[in-house]
């Protein structure tokens, strides 16, 4: 039996359920691959929807307990809530105390520039997780076996123009987090572009130095 696993099973329904604890085997299985903290990774995927199934007014109750204020683009898209409450109910309710495991419950839905592995790999969990079915899941699992960055990268994409086609708020962390990623691409592109440059010039033959008798 995966941790909590036997206490959120009495707290959200049969098919949120499932989902969390395939969100946990995905995440153990992306920490196992690329060598990330598999405890960890599995305890922010069982309790990252711990919270998905309140009413917005449970939420916001919450929120006011621990005086947690939200933004206007929280309000604007108001299933953001969940990541929030649920981070703070690990923390003040569960006494989990790693910041990385709250931050990776925190953002596991909008993501954020300068994400940890962990956050990165239960981000991209929640998109490829067993019980995910939604167009472009079978691509998005074979860059998850390939590489990390350009998964969860292209998440980001889907989630961007899924968005914008429905004339949906974009919060604001998604779109750094995208432009942190692209950003960090071209500048990659930009340092093996000048070192190709320089190979131009680089004779990798011996120097024979020729000596007149």
């Amino acid at each position: 039996m995966l941790p909590f696993e036997s206490f959120i099973k009495n707290r959200l329904s049969e098919k949120r359920f499932k989902h969390s604890v395939n969100v946990a085997k995905a995440a153990r299985w992306l920490a196992f691959k690329y060598e990330a903290n598999d405890s960890k990774a599995v305890i922010a995927g069982i309790l990252h929807d711990l919270t998905k199934e309140w009413k917005t007014h449970d939420h916001l109750m919450f929120l006011q307990k621990y005086n947690i204020g939200v933004t206007k683009y929280e309000y604007g898209s108001k299933k953001l809530f969940h990541a929030i409450t649920a981070s703070i109910y690990a923390k003040a309710v569960l006494r989990i105390t790693d910041l990385d495991i709250l931050n990776a419950i925190r953002f596991h839905t909008t993501a954020r520039p300068e994400m940890s592995k962990l956050e990165k790999i239960v981000y991209l969990a929640d998109f490829i997780s067993d019980d995910r079915s939604f167009s472009g899941v079978d691509r998005l699992r074979a860059l998850a076996s390939i590489n990390l960055d350009d998964a969860v990268f292209a998440g980001l994409s889907y989630t961007i123009k899924e968005l914008s086609d429905d004339n949906k708020v974009i919060h604001p962390n998604t779109i750094n987090a995208y432009n942190e990623f692209v950003l960090t691409k071209e500048r990659e592109n930009s340092i093996k572009s000048k070192n190709d440059d320089l190979a131009k010039y680089i004779s990798f033959k011996p120097f024979r130095e020729s000596v007149r008798v």
